[in-house]
């Protein structure tokens, strides 16, 4: 598929949905406890997300079809989850089952109920009746996983992921070359993957040490899921290091979400002290592009005379739309 857009193109004209039909990190697992529900954000839709007594996670649609109250305020009984207002009591996948004062309750409508998964320290939500593929595996329980507060950054989720794709400003923004020439590949239709070596040419605190931890020989491998997530592998011989951002639509623009990884260590307090040198050298590396991006307006025209943009943007316009964003 081509992508053809006039320079100057409106963001909310951007090739590719809006809101993809995807995974989304919409909370830390830490921030819901057993018998909690908690009301989230998934590309502007609200969702309650809630932990019943047997530790299981579930998403419901925030709103009770019988009046409209609104589930976060609701109680958790047991493996249901009981309106704050009448009290009717639904299951993970959305079925009333319980309605004081009535037996049969089979015929009572129930919220609707959206695919869930804990990963990487995380809650996520799929954004769909189905998911159309399973998060990414980024290696099982060989990792610790520490997710960070969400941050906004005013403009659509496609210029943040093509920010990733746009290996010029690597030299321009964060002060590296490129050793060998990047290679792209899509092994699926939600799937990119880009892999590139790059050396440091800056001179700060966090470059030298990158510098001193690679011997200037960093290979990464960065990993588009969907259009929402982000996983990045940075192999520094001696250390290697692993990040996943989740990036969701709001009004304001993008909420961005990092959830930084370290190797389970033998020695007590190994995976906390590299979990914090991780979080530090990600943050220092990606906070010079959200301060760029901010109020950014992407030029697709522009974008696709590099031939790495150009898949991206490819990829971006063949992925599947939020089902609901027609009737919006």
């Amino acid at each position: 598929m081509v992508v053809s857009v006039p320079a100057g193109v409106a963001p909310d004209h951007l090739p590719g949905p809006s809101r993809p039909r995807s995974w989304y990190l919409v909370a830390p697992s830490a921030a819901l406890r057993t018998g909690q529900a908690l009301g989230v954000q998934v590309a502007g839709r609200e969702v309650v997300v809630f932990r019943s007594e047997t530790g299981r996670v579930h998403a419901l649609s925030a709103h009770c079809p019988h009046l409209g109250a609104h589930l976060k305020h609701g109680t958790v009984q047991g493996e249901l989850l009981r309106c704050p207002l009448h009290h009717w009591g639904f299951d993970g996948g959305g079925r009333c089952r319980a309605v004081p004062g009535r037996g049969d309750v089979s015929s009572l409508p129930g919220p609707r109920a959206w695919p869930v998964e804990e990963r990487f320290g995380g809650v996520l939500v799929f954004n769909g009746p189905e998911a159309l593929f399973p998060p990414p595996d980024l290696g099982g329980g060989e990792h610790v996983w520490n997710v960070g507060p969400p941050v906004t950054v005013r403009c659509p989720w496609l210029p943040l992921a093509a920010n990733s794709f746009d290996l010029e400003h690597l030299r321009t923004v964060h002060h590296r070359e490129l050793w060998d020439t990047p290679t792209v590949e899509a092994p699926d239709p939600y799937t990119l993957r880009l892999r590139y070596t790059s050396r440091v040419t800056g001179t700060g605190v966090s470059d030298r040490l990158m510098k001193a931890l690679s011997g200037n020989h960093i290979q990464v491998a960065l990993t588009l899921h969907g259009g929402t997530l982000m996983s990045v592998r940075s192999d520094l011989g001696r250390v290697q290091g692993l990040l996943l951002a989740s990036m969701t639509p709001v009004p304001e623009g993008t909420s961005v979400r990092l959830a930084v990884a370290a190797r389970r260590g033998w020695l007590p307090g190994a995976a906390a002290l590299a979990l914090g040198v991780s979080r530090w050298l990600y943050t220092a590396f990606l906070r010079r592009d959200l301060s760029v991006l901010d109020g950014m307006r992407f030029n697709v025209a522009t974008a696709t005379a590099d031939p790495v943009m150009r898949q991206l943007l490819d990829f971006a316009v063949g992925l599947p739309e939020d089902p609901d964003d027609a009737r919006r």
